[in-house]
């Protein structure tokens, strides 16, 4: 069944259009990639998607959530989505979080400003066990931490903890490994699978990097200017891309045998 659809989805500023006219679903559960290079329109794809678009941007198209046209919502109505059904995972947590506050305090206003009536302790609770969820040690002392005082792995991973604090069916995670070592990568991406898996929320990955959404995404958009240029499962278009574009993407991924096989012909030591 499906959660989210976007038909002729399009924003634009003035009479430049920088997301022109594209579809999408997202089923209950599922995971879409949104994959593209830098200036594609994939994180206003998500912005919009979220009623988040600057100002000066306007959106037209139609987006489907669970049978309610975002489009044509209220703020009000929009804010109690948002952040709420659906999450938020920014690529840059370090300018996301509020280096004024600490983190367990910023996981508890988001916590009760979509659970009326919620006390304080109650909150403190709810952002502890959130951090707990994304395997952050130590948790009960960590949550009056300040972000400074995390890596930038962990504060992405308290950027997972906040969005899953009021339980979304639906997680946007945009560029969530930017700027991460390649550990460090592979343990965020697990941990969204892993997400995805224990609790039943879809997820759209943003990424300009096939290889990120390699074994993660169930179905994947590739962008380019503003459109799609191809789409469909991710394994058919990993092994089959038919899209000139797609195919240079899957070249720039770095392939280990690619390198070994050249330092054998040169006739130097692997």
């Amino acid at each position: 069944m499906t959660l989210l659809r976007a038909e002729n989805l399009t924003v634009a500023f003035g009479g430049t259009k920088v997301v022109d006219g594209i579809g999408f679903a997202v089923p209950r559960g599922g995971t879409l990639g949104i994959v593209g290079e830098s200036g594609s329109g994939k994180s206003m794809t998500s912005l919009a998607v979220m009623g988040l678009l600057p100002s000066g941007a306007t959106r037209s198209g139609s987006i489907d959530f669970d049978g309610t046209e975002l489009t044509r919502l209220p703020e009000r109505q929009m804010r109690a989505i948002r952040g709420d059904r659906i999450a938020m995972v920014f690529q840059d947590p370090l300018s996301s979080l509020n280096p004024y506050y600490t983190v367990g305090t910023q996981i508890a206003e988001a916590y009760r400003s979509h659970r009326s009536g919620v006390s304080r302790k109650a909150a403190r609770t709810a952002a502890i066990e959130a951090m707990e969820r994304v395997h952050i040690r130590d948790a009960g002392r960590r949550v009056d931490d300040y972000p400074h005082q995390f890596s930038g792995g962990m504060r992405q991973r308290v950027m997972i903890a906040m969005a899953l604090s009021t339980e979304p069916e639906l997680i946007i995670a945009d560029e969530p490994t930017t700027a991460l070592d390649v550990t460090v990568q592979a343990q965020i991406l697990d941990l969204l699978a892993e997400v995805r898996r224990d609790t039943g929320a879809a997820l759209i990955l943003i990424t300009h990097d096939l290889a990120v959404v390699s074994e993660v995404a169930d179905e994947l958009i590739v962008m380019r200017h503003g459109a799609v240029v191809e789409s469909g499962p991710a394994e058919q278009i990993f092994s089959d891309p038919r899209h000139e574009y797609t195919r240079a993407l899957l070249d720039a991924v770095p392939r280990i045998d690619d390198s070994i096989g050249e330092l054998r012909t040169t006739g130097g030591t692997p």
